[in-house]
């Protein structure tokens, strides 16, 4: 048996000796019953004495303190419950409770041990009840029990361990089963509900949810932009019961007395309170008549709201409609519907920012559209006069208005050269609007790559030595074919060569080279001017956009070169890209499709090459007889 918990006291020797240690409660129960002490004290059989609801131990036998110490020793005056190990305790404790309580007597109560190899032992407490009906004392008997209580003990414990592991072993085998259900359920909604990024085929979806076991439709209320409310279009699979519901029309709407639905979430959130799903009936006083008789002829029951919360904001609120036998959702109904209005807030808010994001798309393309026209318009209207300019300055060059001297000759240049600065400019803008209006004609054809680049330097060269820049040369194989425009491919070039001219400083270097791969032709502009830093290297493409000149003393332009550039080159299937670094020079990189009879004859002969290799052995030898 445990070991008690409080220090033992002698027992030993005579009774007055022992009267001296009592407790004068102690000393008045047994004063005129020393002949009966004597006789407790050596009956074979364990009895106490406790008094008070704290079952204070007044006296133990001999018996008694063997079976619960070691030494027999035990210390009156404390609850039975310091000298009892904590398992035994809480079952005797319980015992003395309700005997203290009744005033009836418990017999032959067990008090199972706590390991399955100490003694079960038996209890019967007799309560000593006053005339009055009020219990001071109990006596306690404890025995050990026999081998047959025992062995009965010990499978009535067994069967109950094996009981009580089946029951969790099913418990836990149902939620398993029921987690994997709702799981299925709640996977088979959500694909449904994410199935469209259109928000009205989205809320078409939510009016279709239903929880299983619960009921077969539910209605959905939104919230829109101007914070009014409305109940979506009600969705039934019986066919009579939709042409019913269908027959309400606008007169079942959200209200703000409603104890369900919007108005009950939006009350719940004012509050500051957190929302909790409830079970709501019929309330007569709130509906329309017709409303009312429609509902009950439906059978409408418990109707379970739960909210719509989009961004922390509410944006609707679902309520499942339960059967009319139906009382109080159970608490994994509940869990599974906010589940499915949580996938449900998710699938419309998606559908909602994709309808902001194509509306902002048409939004910009529209402006877009209206810049180009303009752009279009002004170009045309500003090239009559620009082109009269040049014809006057010509007019007047060639002295057909009279002498002309050489200071005015000088100021005649500088008309000229602004004039058809302006003129390229003009002519970038109207390229820029047809390239947006996918206008522009592209004269594909098979082309030497190398023979292009030759021609695109040579329009520039003499711009090299006048800048004083260093020229590397032209790196190419001159059996290199594109499939492309050629006109467009030189613009692309000469714009790409410009470009690295104007930024790239005397006795600076700029090479072209070009090379070839199983799909494309790729061409590289490398210079050594002033580079770009990292967050620019995108945004040059862009129209308008073009790097400081603070550094090159050059006439910026207004930015549309790399941008025309990039579209010609992605229009005729290839790319424009650049890699730089700040203060060590710039590569732009132009990449375009190989013909298509090129790539075929490389296939056929690696094709052939295979072929070859495969009729020949290890050693090349050959296999052929």
């Amino acid at each position: 048996m445990p070991l008690p918990k409080a220090a033992p006291d002698s027992r030993e020797g005579p009774p007055a000796a022992r009267a001296d240690r009592l407790s004068a409660q102690t000393e008045a129960i047994f004063s005129t019953a020393g002949s009966f002490e004597r006789l407790m004290e050596h009956l074979p059989a364990a009895f106490a004495v406790t008094n008070g609801m704290q079952h204070t131990l007044v006296y133990a036998n001999a018996a008694f303190r063997e079976l619960l110490t070691l030494d027999g020793e035990m210390r009156m005056g404390l609850p039975i419950a310091s000298v009892i190990a904590e398992h035994e305790r809480e079952e005797l404790v319980a015992l003395l409770d309700r005997a203290f309580r009744s005033g009836v007597v418990s017999r032959n109560r067990t008090i199972e041990p706590e390991h399955e190899n100490d003694f079960l032992l038996r209890c019967t407490v007799w309560p000593d009840v006053t005339a009055a009906g009020k219990t001071d004392n109990l006596l306690i008997e404890l025995r050990p029990a026999t081998q047959d209580e025992q062995r009965l003990g010990l499978h009535r414990r067994v069967a109950e361990r094996l009981l009580l592991s089946a029951m969790r072993e099913e418990e836990a085998a149902t939620v398993a089963h029921a987690s994997q259900l709702a799981a299925q359920f709640l996977g088979a909604e959500g694909q449904r509900l994410a199935a469209s990024l259109d928000e009205d085929e989205t809320l078409e979806a939510m009016s279709r949810l239903s929880l299983p076991h619960f009921g077969e439709w539910c209605f959905v209320d939104v919230r829109n932009a101007d914070l009014t409310t409305r109940r979506l279009p009600i969705v039934h699979p019986d066919p009579a019961i939709q042409e019913l519901l269908d027959a309400l029309g606008t007169r079942w709407v959200p209200t703000p007395n409603d104890d369900y639905g919007i108005s009950a979430v939006l009350r719940a959130d004012a509050m500051s309170t957190d929302i909790a799903s409830e079970d709501f009936v019929l309330a007569e006083s709130s509906l329309d008549p017709i409303v009312l008789e429609t509902l009950r002829a439906i059978g409408v029951g418990t109707m379970l709201t739960v909210p719509l919360r989009v961004g922390g904001a509410i944006a609707g609120a679902i309520t499942f409609v339960g059967e009319s036998d139906r009382h109080r959702a159970t608490a994994e109904e509940v869990s599974l519907a906010h589940e499915l209005a949580s996938r449900a807030a998710m699938a419309l808010d998606r559908a909602r920012l994709h309808g902001m994001a194509i509306a902002a798309i048409e939004k910009a393309e529209s402006a877009n559209q209206a810049k180009g026209d303009f752009l279009g318009m002004m170009s045309h209207e500003l090239r009559t006069p620009l082109n009269a300019i040049g014809g006057y300055v010509d007019l007047i060059a060639m002295e057909l208005r009279g002498p002309v001297t050489a200071a005015q000759l000088k100021d005649l240049d500088r008309i000229r050269a602004s004039q058809r600065y302006l003129l390229g400019l003009i002519n970038d803008l109207l390229n820029l609007t047809k390239l947006g209006k996918s206008s522009v004609a592209y004269n594909l054809a098979d082309l030497n790559a190398c023979e292009v680049l030759q021609a695109s330097v040579t329009m520039l060269e003499p711009l090299f030595e006048q800048k004083g820049l260093i020229f590397d040369g032209v790196f190419c194989s001159t059996s290199m074919l594109a499939r492309a425009d050629r006109e467009k491919v030189i613009q692309i070039l000469v714009n790409l060569l410009s470009n690295s001219m104007k930024f790239t400083s005397a006795n600076g270097h700029v090479r072209i080279d070009g090379e070839e791969s199983r799909e494309r032709v790729i061409f590289r502009v490398t210079d050594t001017g002033i580079g770009m830093a990292p967050e620019k290297l995108e945004t040059i493409f862009e129209p308008f956009v073009q790097l400081s000149d603070r550094l090159t003393g050059t006439d910026g332009g207004i930015g549309l070169g790399l941008a025309i550039s990039r579209e010609l080159a992605r229009a005729m299937g290839g790319d424009l890209t650049v890699r730089s670094s700040l203060g060590e020079g710039s590569t732009f990189t132009l990449t375009l499709p190989r013909p298509a009879t090129a790539r075929a004859t490389e296939s056929d002969v690696s094709e052939r090459r295979q072929s070859w290799s495969n009729e020949r052995g290890p050693g090349g030898e050959s296999l052929s007889l």
